[in-house]
């Protein structure tokens, strides 16, 4: 079951927040993306796989796309070399068999809304984040619990510029915002 997923406008802060908590540097980073099927579930989505990469171009080294749409992102990788200097490479969807374990630690971001999770055919060293196959949630303290692997991680969430900086629901409530 697909799950829509409202943090990609924000996903560069949350993007930053994973890679401190896994205690990864994003310039030895290799970012892997399987792209999502052209369907009606992303009809509604708040962004789509490439507002999320434009959000992390600047700070990633490496960047691999798995498409069965590559003229989608043409522009995409003319846009992201001449800005970043960033080369991106696309595959065909029909070679994802294995992200090969190396010497640079690898992120997989899977975009694809049906079908089962890739953990198997990506190396151990590898974190995979399924951004729709799992549901984000929102914890109590409203911190987002990011699913990774078999694991789940917290990250702090994304302030929200209308209010007061630092203030947490709790500060806002005593000191009445």
């Amino acid at each position: 079951m697909p799950y829509p997923n409202p943090f990609l406008k924000s996903f560069g802060s949350i993007f930053s927040s994973i890679l401190r908590e896994k205690s990864l540097r994003p310039e030895q980073l290799e970012l892997w993306v399987i792209d999502e099927e052209s369907n009606e579930y992303s009809m509604f989505e708040p962004a789509d796989v490439r507002d999320v990469l434009e959000q992390l171009a600047d700070e990633i080294n490496f960047l691999g796309i798995y498409t069965d749409r590559p003229a989608y992102f043409e522009e995409f990788k003319e846009t992201m070399y001449q800005e970043n200097g960033l080369i991106v490479t696309l595959f065909p969807k029909r070679q994802l068999r294995c992200i090969k374990a190396g010497t640079a630690p690898k992120l997989v971001l899977d975009f694809e809304w049906e079908g089962g999770c890739y953990e198997k055919q990506i190396c151990r060293k590898a974190y995979y984040i399924p951004i729709h196959k799992k549901p984000w949630k929102i914890g109590e303290n409203l911190d987002i619990a990011v699913p990774i692997s078999y694991n789940t991680v917290i990250v702090k969430n994304v302030p929200d510029r209308r209010k007061k900086p630092h203030r947490d629901r709790f500060e806002a409530a005593f000191y009445g915002s």
